[in-house]
Parts: C-alpha cells; structure tokens; sequence
C-alpha cells in the first residue's frame, strides 16, 4: 500500500498533536474512507481531542490547556489511510529542538533525518509567543531550531520540499484584516531564513515552496494574557461567552500537502510511479479539490510547486 510521510516539527506544547487531532476528527467525518491507520493512532487523537473539546466548553471564565497528550521522551507516529494511500506523520518531543543540549545532540539529527526524508513539514507556531509584548517570548516558540531543522532537511536528498508554517492559538490575531496582516508579518519575519532558502538567489530555488496558513485549532478561546510561573510564561485563555467550539481551516494543512504530493507525481511520473498509481492521484486529487485561500494564508514561494499560481507571489 502506498505511503506518505511527513514531519511536524514544534516545541513542547505548541499545539502539534491538537493540530493533528483537529485534523482527523475533520476528515474522518467529512472524508468517506479516512480513518486512523492503527487503534493507537485512534485513541490518542481522539482522546486529544475530546479533552480540548471539554476544556473550551468549560463553563470557567479563564483557563490553562491541560488536556491533549502529554509530551513523552519517545518520537510519535500517527498513521492514517484513505482508499489505496496512508499517511505516516512524525512527532518528537520538543525538547529534542535542543540543539545547545549535548545529550541530546543524536536526537536532534533523528529528527534532521526524518525531516529530510518527508517531502512535507509542518512547522506549528505558538502564535502568542511571537505576538505578545513584542516578542518577549519568541524564544519559547523554537523558530531557530525549527529553521534549523529545515534547512538541514535539503541536504539530505535533490527532492522538491513543501514547508507549511502553521500558526495555531491564533483566533486573537484573525480579528481583523490588521490583526491579521500583522500576524504573517511576525511569521514570515521569524522564518526569514527558510523563506530565503526558497528564494532565487538560493541554491534551492525552484526545488522548494513555502506556504503559511493560520489555523483556528480552537474557534471560541482567545489568549487572555501570560502568567509568569516558576520563571516560566503561562497562557492563560478566555472562553468567549456563547461562541462555540468551532475549529476552522484545520483541513488546509493537509489539503496543501497533498497538492504537492499531486504535483510531484504529474512532475516525474517515472520517479514516483511505484508510489502513485491511477486510485492514489484519484485519492491526492479528492483532498486537494477543497484547498482555499482563505484571512491569512499565503503562499509565500513555490506556488507552481503546488500546482497553483499565487499572484501575489
């Protein structure tokens, strides 16, 4: 069976596995046929979901997330299958980012090395980390790691890379149409590097797109303020009284991921042939027909590459 595999890349509690979960309680419901590729995948995105579920329902005014997955020491797979085709995406533990940590030092090129074999990575951005006081926490968002990664990601092989700068926790900065253009000015000026890489001054041009898209992983909570507790930020939320739990635009990451995948293969049908066969561009072609630009996202380069033409590019 035909597989694809990809990357997310974020420190602890960013909102990667939440990104993930939203995911796949969108396209299990609305997609026929797609379903988490094994029990654990099942369980652990649909636990995740249902505790983020309950907390912004939460009656309480404020909260802190707690629910979700816990981070573990170990790197997470989660497997999805639609039709002919399964997903494989890798997760590590945040603290693997560190790359000032010696002991960690053979985690980090796991990661380096899973990312250079993915054709996709999602980059998950604690978006109040960049937006608040100018910055002060932009640190905790592990841009310069993530950077990192990616750029080490090309060296591994001569293949074409999608990389999806994903905000989440963003509603506060999807207010309004200024809100909004000042959130992908934060973004875009944090991965000035990886947007450089995919530029034509760089050896990487034409082999590299790069796209940000903002998701809502929540709908009806907006960042309160941070708490500083044993030295460390805290996010404190608010739930906005008689909104909804409503998740929206938590399809776009993968819509555009398998635009890529789509091109890719009518690009080289020869090199990916053992890959894509006739019912798998059908399965890439049923997802992609739901791609949409939609307040905030932009493809920032390689717009061909995803078998679109931006013209703000």
């Amino acid at each position: 069976m035909n597989e694809l595999s990809f990357t997310v890349l974020g420190p602890s509690g960013c909102g990667k596995t939440t990104l993930l979960a939203c995911m796949n309680e969108y396209f299990r419901k609305l997609l026929p046929g797609f379903e988490a590729g094994d029990p654990e995948t099942f369980r652990r995105l649909g636990e995740a979901y249902a505790n983020l579920q309950a907390e912004a329902e939460d009656n309480g005014r404020e909260l802190i997330f707690s629910g979700g997955i816990k981070s573990t020491d170990m790197e997470q797979e989660y497997k999805f299958v639609l039709k002919d085709l399964r997903f494989r995406f890798y997760d590590f533990p945040g603290e693997w980012l560190n790359t000032g940590d010696a002991d960690k030092a053979l985690n980090f090129e796991e990661i380096s090395g899973k990312a250079g074999s993915s054709s996709v990575i999602f980059a998950v951005i604690n978006s109040p980390y960049l937006m608040q006081y100018d910055g002060k926490y932009r640190d905790y968002a592990g841009i310069n790691e993530m950077e990192y990664v990616i750029e080490n990601s090309l060296t591994h092989d001569d293949n074409d890379k999608l990389i999806l700068l994903v905000p989440v926790k963003c509603e506060k900065y999807l207010a309004s149409e200024n809100d909004t253009a000042l959130l992908a000015e934060a973004v875009k000026e944090s991965f000035a590097r990886t947007i450089e890489l995919a530029g034509s001054s760089s050896p990487y041009f034409g082999r590299m797109a790069v796209a940000l898209l903002p998701v809502k992983t929540m709908g009806n909570v907006h960042l309160s303020r941070f708490e500083v507790r044993n030295g460390e930020p805290v996010q404190v939320y608010r739930r906005i009284t008689g909104q909804p739990f409503m998740p929206e635009n938590t399809d776009q990451p993968l819509r555009y991921a398998m635009s890529f995948m789509l091109e890719q293969y009518r690009r080289n049908r020869t090199l990916f042939g053992k890959l894509f066969g006739y019912n798998t561009e059908e399965t890439l072609t049923s997802i992609r027909e739901g791609m949409t630009y939609f307040a905030g996202s932009e493809i920032i380069a390689g717009s061909d590459l995803l078998g679109v033409w931006d013209e703000t590019e």
